[in-house]
């Protein structure tokens, strides 16, 4: 455990002051500075969590487990999930977004519901920079990878943006599936 001797810059004055007026040298005035009491510096990771850090994880154990209540518990009122491929969801209509996933890989043959888990690492670049992290994103079963930007406040995760590699199952993405018959919204696809 990292210790912290709590000297005031009174005491250091008072301690300097002292050495000069008496011209004795500082090393006998100083340890007596050095025998005051270890304060331990707190450590939130250990002693007391972030209040969203629970929601985070639970965010993301959803994604991992393809559990929309999990993930949905874990957001905001306002929470907006944009993925560029697919379009901009909010939490009312965020189901709308594993349905399209669905269709767009049903092109391919049959998907279970586990093959749309989405594994999220990180964060990368450290501590949270203006409620923002940023993580490594990868469906391994559909080969979807890149980067997701999540925005989190003490209740809950705000928004999603993600960044995909380019890569074959992008392409899955991008082009129109003959069997969808309708988009996210609710609107007729063209043929």
């Amino acid at each position: 455990m990292r210790a912290r001797v709590d000297v005031s810059p009174v005491a250091q004055a008072a301690a300097w002051l002292r050495h000069a007026d008496d011209d004795r040298p500082a090393g006998r005035v100083m340890p007596q500075l050095a025998t005051a009491p270890a304060v331990p510096i707190p450590n939130p990771a250990r002693d007391q969590p972030y209040p969203w850090s629970r929601l985070l994880d639970r965010y993301l154990e959803g994604w991992a487990e393809v559990t929309l209540g999990k993930i949905l518990a874990a957001t905001v009122q306002a929470y907006c999930f944009d993925d560029p491929l697919v379009g901009q969801f909010s939490r009312w209509n965020f189901p709308a977004y594993f349905e399209h996933l669905q269709a767009r890989f049903a092109c391919g043959g049959a998907a279970e519901p586990q093959d749309f888990a989405f594994v999220i690492r990180g964060p990368m670049d450290g501590p949270l920079q203006h409620g923002r992290l940023k993580f490594c994103r990868e469906a391994p079963r559909l080969g979807l990878t890149g980067i997701t930007l999540i925005t989190i406040g003490e209740r809950g995760v705000i928004a999603e943006n993600v960044a995909y590699d380019l890569n074959l199952a992008c392409h899955v993405l991008c082009e129109p599936c003959k069997d969808i018959a309708t988009n996210h919204s609710g609107v007729r696809a063209p043929p």
